[in-house]
């Protein structure tokens, strides 16, 4: 079963200047996330989406395939999915190798882990979930992490068949959220 990551990664984020790259303990936000990604029972390929070189190459160094974005993609007013759609389109993930599972997890939550993403793989073919998303304990989804069947990756409708992990994981926008994760990781 091949299993893809996209790590949709735009440049020009406004509170946190580079806030996909920003260090965290010497090591950038992103690579987190694709360590996750790599220590995964489950995903087969990671990719990072993005409009930005340095953070294609960043992603690069940590061990992602890199996918340049178009700029009119990487704005603060295009839904994620959306960006997550012309990186499988561009791709060419849609031709007989596709993926069964595309997995989106966030590059700015260095908490995230392969357990918790395996544990939404789990979820999901335990009770054939079309989708699967990471919410913190008190039921609010945090985007941490989506996990979308192939099929329903272009549903334009809200799904029934959906589930939820929980995974208190902190979504950083700002310098604060880097200090309160710099004791904890």
């Amino acid at each position: 079963m091949r299993i893809t990551a996209i790590i949709p990664a735009r440049g020009g984020s406004k509170r946190l200047e580079k806030k996909n790259i920003y260090p965290l303990n010497g090591k950038p936000l992103i690579a987190y996330t694709i360590e996750a990604c790599k220590k995964s029972k489950y995903i087969t390929d990671i990719y990072v989406s993005s409009d930005d070189d340095e953070i294609l190459s960043t992603g690069s160094l940590y061990g992602a395939e890199p996918l340049k974005r178009e700029a009119v993609l990487a704005d603060d007013t295009t839904p994620k999915i959306i960006a997550i759609r012309s990186a499988v389109k561009q791709l060419g993930l849609m031709s007989k190798n596709q993926p069964e599972i595309i997995i989106v997890p966030q590059a700015n939550s260095p908490q995230i882990s392969a357990e918790a993403i395996d544990k939404g793989f789990e979820m999901m073919f335990k009770y054939n979930l079309w989708e699967v998303m990471s919410a913190d304990s008190n039921g609010v989804q945090n985007a941490a992490f989506r996990i979308i069947k192939m099929p329903h990756l272009y549903n334009e409708f809200l799904s029934a068949h959906c589930g939820f992990v929980v995974a208190d994981i902190l979504d950083v926008h700002t310098m604060d959220d880097i200090k309160k994760l710099e004791s904890q990781i």
